[in-house]
């Protein structure tokens, strides 16, 4: 994206002298191959990224920069590692330089959609294997990343055993947000919630946000944005953990006055069939939601 006001406010200050400045880099991956691009202004290879915004946390940084770059949501699944010295010393051709110290996240983007080229800085991208990419011309900063990223196991495998990974939707229209509670369950138990549920092993964490949203209220929804994830302990209830992986989704003219019923006849785990009860709620009540599923409410609404 173009120079922030914060960073152009500060190059009024110290013209071209050397900043250190935070910043994030998105390692993009399919399989054995990696997204790089190509910037208007150099000849060379990169990785997606940019700096860190003033009170902005790094993983909601990576997420922007790479909406804002290509044009699509991605799903954060961890840490590939942090960078900084000579190989991040940047000089642009306007003068002005700056050492970088990078945070480099493990993401992935849904394979439906196309790229673009949002903010006009990327001229060309591709999908790279990492001998592809020795003979590209590059950052010099890519290799040491790229190095790292492949000793980092892939999204789900990634995870301890007792993690499972989740998907949560918040569906909201005319400043009403998407809920159910459960009928023959004590509010006291289920409490409100939002449309949720497990992640499968052929589907993306997205994926999975718009199949959950279907099954359990009916509505075909598609990502907006993603919004990052939450660890979130399930313990006493349950000896498991859940990667939450948080979405904001739309839906094709929701009738926000809408209540209906929903449920499963014969749910999964085989249990007597559930029900449970739709609604929009105004966005200040959503503070009711249970156990930890309105963590990202706060960055939806932004």
């Amino acid at each position: 994206m173009p120079i922030s006001p914060y960073l152009s406010d500060l190059r009024t200050r110290v013209g071209h002298d050397l900043l250190l400045l935070p910043a994030v880099t998105a390692v993009i991956r399919r399989g054995d191959r990696f997204l790089m691009c190509r910037q208007a202004h150099s000849p060379e290879w990169g990785l997606l990224g940019g700096g860190i915004e003033p009170l902005e946390k790094p993983e909601e940084a990576v997420l922007r920069e790479v909406r804002e770059e290509i044009g699509v949501p991605a799903t954060v699944h961890g840490i590939v590692g942090a960078y900084g010295g000579e190989d991040l010393h940047v000089r642009y051709p306007n003068g002005d330089r700056v050492s970088y110290t990078t945070i480099a996240f493990s993401c992935t983007i849904p394979e439906a959609m196309d790229l673009a080229y949002v903010d006009g800085e990327l001229v060309e991208t591709g999908w790279f294997t990492v001998d592809e990419i020795e003979r590209l011309q590059r950052d010099r900063g890519v290799d040491r990343i790229i190095d790292d990223a492949c000793r980092v196991p892939e999204a789900q495998s990634a995870l301890p055993p007792d993690v499972v990974e989740k998907a949560v939707c918040y569906v909201i229209a005319e400043d009403r947000l998407l809920v159910f509670t459960h009928d023959d369950t004590d509010i006291q138990v289920t409490g409100v919630q939002v449309p949720a549920g497990t992640v499968r092993d052929d589907e993306t964490p997205a994926q999975a946000a718009e199949r959950e949203l279907f099954e359990e209220t009916g509505l075909r929804g598609t990502v907006q944005r993603s919004l990052g994830t939450e660890l979130y302990d399930l313990s006493p209830a349950r000896d498991e953990r859940a990667l939450r992986h948080f979405f904001r989704m739309d839906v094709t003219d929701p009738d926000t006055t809408a209540v209906w019923r929903a449920g499963e006849p014969d749910p999964a785990d085989g249990g007597s069939p559930v029900s449970w009860t739709c609604r929009w709620i105004p966005l200040s009540q959503a503070h009711v939601l249970a156990g930890g599923l309105g963590a990202r409410l706060g960055a939806a609404t932004r």
